[in-house]
């Protein structure tokens, strides 16, 4: 079979666009893993999976591709549980799903709209913006203060309704 100068799977890689990127060794956590593929093209990513599925599909009976199959997703979930642990280590709990946490971790929005349609590219006064944020924090406040008084206040008439309810069962 002619293979078209390509000897193994790295020359592939390489007639593809993929770079080796082992040669930056002094930036921990900034390098792929030796003949990693972080560089590699997604679309090529996929098409390595597909082709390599194919052809182990293609010479194998349907239980054994059963038992490999079932066996590689066995892999890819152990190996999604661990990357969801790490990065629920590295980054805390996280939030809950609230508008105003729109893109609040990301490092390259300057401001944080309160919604996704607020999402643009704006070159405003940022004095106006911080304005417009203290007083949107401000609203909030009120709201949060208003809303804890009626729960209180709820609380009161169950606590008063409950010691009623104890009466009437005494009696």
């Amino acid at each position: 079979m002619n293979f078209n100068g390509w000897g193994n799977f790295e020359d592939l890689l390489r007639a593809c666009g993929y770079t080796n990127s082992s040669d930056n060794e002094n930036n921990l956590g900034c390098n792929d893993i030796p003949n990693g593929f972080q560089t590699l093209h997604p679309e090529l990513f996929v098409l390595i999976g597909e082709l390599l599925g194919n052809i182990i599909a293609g010479n194998t009976p349907f239980n054994v591709q059963n038992a490999i199959g079932n066996w590689l997703q066995l892999v890819g979930q152990a190996i999604l549980t661990f990357n969801a642990q790490q990065q629920y280590f590295q980054a805390g709990p996280g939030r809950y799903y609230d508008l105003k946490n729109y893109n609040v971790v990301n490092p390259f929005c300057s401001t944080n709209p309160a919604s996704p349609s607020a999402n643009t590219s704006n070159t405003s006064n940022t004095s106006n913006t911080s304005a417009s944020s203290k007083n949107s924090t401000s609203q909030t406040n009120d709201i949060n203060i208003n809303r804890l008084q009626e729960l209180e206040d709820q609380v009161q008439e169950l606590t008063n309704e409950l010691n009623r309810i104890k009466i009437l069962l005494k009696n």
